[in-house]
């Protein structure tokens, strides 16, 4: 059935302001609140950075212990949007929130209550894909969701800075503290779309009235666990995207305490040189959607991991900011962009109709429980490692390479499409 342009666009827009993965309104949120604000208005008040990166993780993996049960409640109700709705809402209140809490313990908890609901949410609005669009158009779809997202970026940042400018000119400490606010009404505003003109999913598989659902979700999951031995593709794909996804994950979190204590930015500086890396990766997420449609989801998968790769190396051993810049840019850009893209269209190729909300429940606990990266960054870059200044955040960034690899092995032994076997999991 050929898909409505304006129910594509309005799952585009709100794709791009969310999280793994990078749409208009989620990537907002994970861009300016996640890769930029948090970590350094934490550090005005603690002056360490591993409590910001464990609050990230302890968040992330609480949401990620959902997803499974999220995912199969997607696939058995016509609620989806009504549960995205309240999530979102939540996660804009406790984001914006963080702008008036005075004290460092009130900030890491409402940071944690706003991304426990931001990635929370994922599940459903990826379930959502496969309603608007064919699987041949997918890779474009998704590519074209990303690319809008981080044009939102592009546009949000600066209206940040313009607060975050207005905030330190009238003499108020910690000139990050208005961001949040913008960032959640931002949030908020560019997701409208999505409720005001997407229709609910319908349910692939009805559960007869008086069902107790969650229950019936749990044990669900539990089935769809034990037999994804018996679908080495799809373990493989779990298993390799999770991988490298926590090295995305930890790079996204890690950019503005790296840049600036390694190259001495300033917060300004750190927010404004996102620009350019937004609108470089929101062309370069066009592109790889189309190759993920011309050459598959895997080919594109690996090509955007190796492309992380070399930007961690030269990243890591940079001297010059010029240098890290152009490979945070052109290499980082292809790689984040593109991974997020890749993924979700060789997910869809490896899994029936059907069963798409379970296994992207499965695929989004991948993105949630990714923060073993973050951790060993976090607690690394407190360090003091010998002579070499910002020895620990070098080591810290390095340290992602090997996870980074392992994921990139195990996407490689997926294998082409004509040697995978489709699963043949439970659908009842």
């Amino acid at each position: 059935m050929r898909k409505s342009p304006g129910l594509v666009l309005s799952w585009i827009i709100y794709e791009q302001l969310g999280t793994l993965h990078y749409d208009f309104a989620n990537t907002i949120y994970s861009a300016v609140v996640v890769s930029w604000a948090i970590t350094l208005h934490v550090k005005e008040f603690t002056r360490v950075e591993r409590y910001t990166f464990l609050t990230m993780a302890v968040s992330q993996a609480a949401s990620g212990l959902l997803l499974p049960v999220a995912g199969e409640i997607t696939d058995r109700t016509s609620r989806t949007r009504r549960f995205l709705l309240v999530l979102t809402l939540l996660a804009c209140v406790c984001c914006a929130a963080i702008s008036v809490a005075p004290r460092a313990w009130m900030i890491l908890a409402l940071f944690a209550a706003a991304n426990f609901c931001y990635n929370a949410s994922l599940t459903f609005y990826d379930s959502l894909l496969p309603t608007l669009a064919p699987k041949e158009r997918l890779g474009l779809v998704s590519g074209l969701g990303v690319s809008l997202g981080y044009i939102g970026v592009a546009f949000a940042l600066p209206v940040g800075l313009m607060a975050r400018d207005w905030w330190a000119r009238n003499g108020h400490p910690h000139e990050l503290t208005p961001v949040f606010a913008v960032a959640g009404l931002l949030y908020l505003l560019f997701s409208l779309p999505l409720f005001l003109t997407v229709p609910e999913k319908p349910a692939a598989k009805r559960t007869p009235p008086g069902t107790p659902l969650v229950g019936l979700a749990f044990r669900r999951v539990c089935v769809t666990l034990r037999l994804l031995p018996r679908h080495k593709p799809i373990l493989l794909f779990l298993l390799g995207n999770f991988l490298c996804v926590d090295a995305l994950n930890t790079g996204i979190v890690a950019y503005a305490p790296y840049v600036v204590n390694v190259f001495g930015l300033d917060h300004a500086q750190a927010g404004r040189w996102m620009v350019p890396f937004t609108l470089c990766a929101a062309a370069l997420g066009f592109l790889g959607g189309k190759m993920a449609d011309a050459f598959g989801g895997r080919r594109t998968m690996l090509s955007a991991g190796i492309c992380v790769a070399g930007a961690l190396v030269i990243g890591s051993v940079a001297t010059s900011f010029t240098v890290f810049m152009v490979s945070f840019v052109l290499l980082g850009g292809y790689g984040l962009s593109t991974i997020w893209v890749a993924g979700r269209k060789l997910l869809v190729e490896l899994v029936p109709d059907g069963q798409m909300g379970k296994y992207f429940g499965l695929y989004n606990v991948g993105h949630k429980l990714s923060m073993v990266g973050a951790v060993v960054f976090g607690v690394t870059a407190d360090l003091r490692i010998g002579p070499l200044p910002a020895g620990g955040y070098r080591l810290g960034l390095l340290l992602q390479l090997f996870l980074l690899t392992a994921g990139l092995i195990c996407i490689y032994k997926i294998g082409r499409p004509d040697e995978r076997t489709a699963p043949a999991g439970p659908t009842r």
